[in-house]
């Protein structure tokens, strides 16, 4: 007979007296909800640490590049036909060179290093005049002597009372050889003394292939370079006072009466010293002119050692002479970089780039062949700067020139979104 189900709920009737649909399980709810719960908590975890990362700094990068060297007409001077030549512009470089760089005579260029360790250890100050000092009898024999060997002397008496400064002048400007022994044996007590301190301070400033034997560079074991005399030379310029006396086209001394430069170009193509040099076997001279370059002013040093043609040490004064008139049209002053030119571009995190400009035109000397760079350095430790705002430094070599000059922004630099830093890898 059919079952009688009618007393069970109607949720409860089915085939066999149970429902055969079934919900989800407990278990199962529990671990759906376990597993979403995870998910949100990474996700949670991911966010945090995305936005605890440190955000970089925009990144910069260089768009301006300079050639290697100098563009243009190569350098062409009139060097000499022996001996050796050099034309330097001070901070810039070496202009040019000829005949090497081994140690030859130098003569009485040898009275520059002289000159320059008298007034490293007693120091005067332009117009000051410097302790007296007298002439003793063994500097009048030296006078006496050398005169008789008809070397290049200024007359001196016994007893006779020079300042510092007029002894540099009888030293400098004459050339005088006794003057240079007399002051050696006042500085050092002795002519040895005084030679050791050449040489000392000859390594002391770089000038490896210089070697003195003594004061006055008579004796030809004097030897140097023109790239060592060029260390020297400047040095000398630096110095208002030995300048001063160099420039000198003669000098009225007690005894010896007026003494002239033996150096008869000062005064032509600029030429305001510094000494010559002169010896049977060969002239020298090394220069210090004056030069206007494009409405710009710069000194331009030079050094002709050992002319072995003609007349030596009037060889040596026209070359010294031919150098400083032409070396002027070779030096050019010109524009580097211009102001508003673009050097490179910055890139904020996620944003887009701006441009990054020079804020100044950037000039130098130069020529062609003389090495160049340019680097364009970041300075910005900011996620923002408005337009306008320094964020990098441009530094501009040329030859031994060094500029450095501010770049800056075109526009606002802004901090990354929430969304670059939430979704950056």
């Amino acid at each position: 007979m059919p079952r009688n189900d009618t007393w069970l709920p109607s949720s409860r009737r089915s085939i066999g007296g149970y429902s055969s649909g079934r919900g989800p399980s407990g278990a199962s709810v529990r671990r759906l909800r376990g597993i979403i719960i995870l998910v949100v908590l990474l996700l949670v975890i991911i966010s945090a640490i995305q936005l605890i990362r440190p955000v970089p700094v925009p990144k910069l990068a260089q768009s301006m590049q300079l050639a290697a060297t100098v563009g243009g007409p190569a350098v062409s001077l009139p060097y000499p036909t022996n001996g050796e030549s050099e034309v330097v512009v001070p901070h810039v470089g070496v202009l040019g060179q000829s005949g090497g760089s081994q140690p030859v005579q130098i003569a009485s260029v040898a009275k520059m290093m002289t000159a320059y360790i008298i007034i490293t250890d007693h120091p005067l100050a332009i117009g000051a005049s410097g302790p007296s000092i007298t002439i003793t009898q063994a500097d009048y024999q030296s006078y006496l002597q050398q005169s008789a060997a008809v070397d290049s002397v200024m007359a001196v008496a016994p007893g006779e009372t020079m300042s510092e400064y007029q002894m540099l002048e009888g030293l400098l400007i004459p050339s005088a050889d006794n003057i240079a022994t007399a002051l050696a044996r006042w500085d050092a007590g002795s002519t040895s003394a005084f030679v050791a301190k050449m040489n000392a301070m000859a390594k002391k400033l770089g000038m490896t292939s210089t070697h003195y034997t003594d004061p006055s560079g008579l004796d030809p074991r004097t030897v140097s370079n023109t790239s060592d005399q060029m260390k020297l030379a400047q040095l000398l310029e630096k110095n208002p006072t030995l300048s001063q006396i160099v420039s000198y086209p003669q000098a009225t001394l007690p005894v010896a009466g007026v003494v002239y430069n033996v150096d008869y170009d000062l005064g032509s193509d600029g030429i305001a010293g510094i000494k010559t040099g002169s010896t049977p076997s060969g002239g020298s001279f090394v220069f210090y002119s004056q030069a206007n370059i494009q409405n710009q002013s710069t000194g331009i040093f030079g050094a002709v050692l050992f002319q072995q043609s003609g007349q030596p040490l009037i060889t040596a004064l026209d070359v010294g002479k031919a150098l400083a008139k032409a070396a002027p049209g070779q030096v050019r002053y010109f524009k580097v970089i211009s102001a508003g030119a673009v050097v490179g571009t910055l890139t904020p995190p996620g944003g887009r780039a701006a441009n990054v400009y020079a804020t100044k035109s950037i000039y130098a000397f130069g020529w062609s062949g003389l090495d160049e760079s340019i680097a364009v350095s970041p300075t910005l430790k900011t996620h923002t700067v408005a337009s306008g705002a320094k964020v990098a430094e441009i530094t501009v070599k040329v030859g031994e020139q060094v500029f450095k000059e501010p770049a800056v922004v075109n526009s606002p630099v802004v901090k990354a979104s929430l969304k670059w830093r939430l979704t950056r890898l």
